[in-house]
């Protein structure tokens, strides 16, 4: 019952939050996806939770409205601080306004080439039943910050939140103990990995960031472990919790992506660019690859949440994967 509530509520969401229309779009959707103990944990608390505070009328459209405005003002203050330039592929994919189901979409996109070193940008907005706020920033190779990802799905079961900084090389961040640690040194290769994970905890993995992965994890319960290209890619400071569906949740998850992006910001402005040939070579070829293969793991996502569209919705969101990265110090 809640979800056709909030279906008719996405219909009559406001023409300057999402800017719907009615027509058909290219890609044929129509233009206007440790631990059983906390598993278990979660389903309790969110059955409690929804027992006090239902998930109302009213709170899904303050979800989809604040999740909006609040990845609005972060995309805005990226285009200022990388001047990032818009992208037409949305519109090309007739993607930029667009329905799903019964929820209204927008998909805005930025790059910003050569020394702002923005790849590929991406700005989801969904608002219906199933309400998602999704942001994808790829960096270019001529830095090794990490690409960022926060996204944040709503529906009347819980509030979904996910933060990830993607390293730019592999550091085999998968085999991390429960105790911190990552096993008996044994190979050259663990020697390598082990020297990636030192230089991103250098830059970009340190205690404070740590902290405040951690503190923010605690806040929900933590979904299944990923597995397969998910979990080969993400990095150290993963959050991937569920919330009870509540305003409390939403409100937390905003501050929380926006937080996320400051920090991403901070290491753009401070980390040093790579040196000219084979380093800035090898993070595009890993770039390159990692794109391609996530890809895939998003195609399964949206389709967990959107069902047939979930395809046409990844492709639109991952941008162009054979477009050559504009660099200039290659």
């Amino acid at each position: 019952m809640m979800k056709k509530i909030l279906g008719l509520l996405a219909c009559c969401a406001s023409a300057n939050a999402f800017c719907a229309s009615h027509a058909v779009s290219k890609t044929g959707l129509a233009a206007p996806s440790g631990c059983a103990r906390d598993a278990l944990a979660s389903r309790q608390s969110l059955r409690s939770h929804r027992k006090s505070f239902p998930f109302s009328l009213a709170m899904g459209s303050a979800a989809a409205s604040t999740l909006a405005a609040a990845q609005a003002a972060t995309v805005e203050k990226i285009k200022g601080a990388r001047s990032m330039e818009p992208k037409g592929y949305p519109s090309e994919m007739g993607m930029d306004v667009f329905s799903v189901g019964d929820g209204q979409g927008t998909l805005n996109a930025f790059e910003a080439p050569g020394k702002n070193n923005v790849a590929w940008c991406s700005s989801l907005n969904i608002a219906g039943a199933t309400t998602l706020s999704s942001l994808t920033t790829w960096c270019g190779p001529l830095m090794e910050v990490p690409h960022l990802v926060t996204r944040t799905v709503v529906s009347d079961a819980s509030v979904d939140l996910f933060i990830d900084f993607r390293p730019r090389a592999y550091a085999a961040y998968e085999t991390r103990l429960e105790d911190g640690s990552y096993g008996e040194p044994d190979t050259r290769e663990w020697f390598g990995h082990k020297a990636v994970r030192d230089g991103c905890a250098e830059l970009f993995f340190g205690p404070e960031a740590e902290a405040w992965a951690n503190a923010l994890r605690s806040q929900g319960a933590c979904k299944p472990k990923a597995t397969g290209d998910d979990l080969l890619y993400r990095g150290p400071l993963t959050i991937d919790i569920s919330l009870p569906a509540s305003e409390a949740s939403v409100a937390l998850s905003a501050k929380a992506c926006t937080e996320a992006a400051n920090m991403w910001l901070g290491w753009m402005e401070s980390t040093p660019p790579l040196p000219a040939g084979m380093k800035v070579t090898s993070t595009y070829a890993y770039d390159t690859k990692m794109r391609a293969q996530l890809f895939g793991v998003m195609v399964g996502f949206y389709e967990s949440l959107y069902g047939g569209h979930g395809r046409n919705l990844a492709a639109a969101d991952a941008g162009p994967l054979d477009e050559a990265y504009v660099g200039g110090a290659s």
